[in-house]
């Protein structure tokens, strides 16, 4: 029982060690093979489930602290954190390369959902449609009309902003999505952040999905899964629409 204690404490303080010695912004709940993956140049992406597994450090960036404290706020039943990262030499240009990806909502219908389960690939969002949209020096103000398969179409609100301190992108729905006349999430209620972001000699895509629904016993797991899985085809879609130079 000691020894294996012994054991305990000691991977505790070598990944520690170890994340100090990468300059890494997230605390010790990261596995040493997440570490290894995200050094590299893999995505990441860890189903926290709840807010209080959130990662990524306090201070580490005005943008990361700002995703903290909205999803506290919205304490999300399903949750997901994605994280990338990738050198800074050669890739100044990122924060510009992102504003743009993420203000074309006509790439919404080029993401592909892939259920490994029943083997089958859709578009995930089927309709994205600009309601309004507002650029001003500070931040671009996106109002769509989206349809998620499966669900009936909501409202949502995209927030874009380029400054100092990096890169900021924020989506919520604003509308109920429905499944059928069932209400699945209601509105406010659906959150996707990302910010990408300078740290040391790296630049690090950081982003939380989340949503705050009902975790009914018998359909946890399937809800998890398919979270999960279209939070990961979503992220995946967008880091490979930059040019990343490695």
């Amino acid at each position: 029982m000691k020894k294996n204690l012994f054991s305990v404490i000691l991977m505790f303080f070598a990944l520690n060690f170890f994340a100090q010695q990468i300059e890494f912004p997230f605390d010790s709940t990261w596995s040493k093979n997440e570490i290894e993956d995200l050094e590299s140049g893999k995505i990441v992406i860890r189903n926290i489930k709840r807010s209080k597994g959130i990662s990524i450090l306090q201070g580490t960036n005005k943008h990361s602290d700002a995703m903290l404290k909205n999803f506290e706020m919205l304490d999300p039943s399903y949750l997901a954190e994605i994280i990338y990262k990738m050198p800074k030499h050669g890739n100044e240009g990122i924060f510009k390369q992102a504003v743009q990806i993420f203000s074309d909502i006509n790439l919404y219908k080029e993401i592909i959902y892939s259920d490994e389960k029943k083997g089958k690939q859709r578009p995930l969002f089927p309709e994205a449609e600009v309601l309004q949209r507002t650029d001003s020096n500070r931040e671009i103000r996106i109002a769509t009309n989206l349809r998620m398969d499966m669900l009936s179409s909501y409202d949502s609100e995209l927030v874009i902003k380029n400054d100092a301190d990096g890169f900021f992108f924020e989506q919520h729905n604003t509308q109920p999505l429905k499944w059928r006349s069932i209400t699945a999430v209601k509105s406010e209620k659906m959150v996707a952040s990302i910010c990408c972001f300078e740290y040391g000699e790296s630049y690090y895509v950081y982003a939380l999905g989340g949503l705050k629904a009902p975790r009914i016993p018998f359909l946890i797991y399937e809800i998890d899964r398919q979270f999960i899985g279209r939070i990961e085809d979503f992220t995946v879609f967008y880091i490979n629409r930059f040019n990343i130079k490695h």
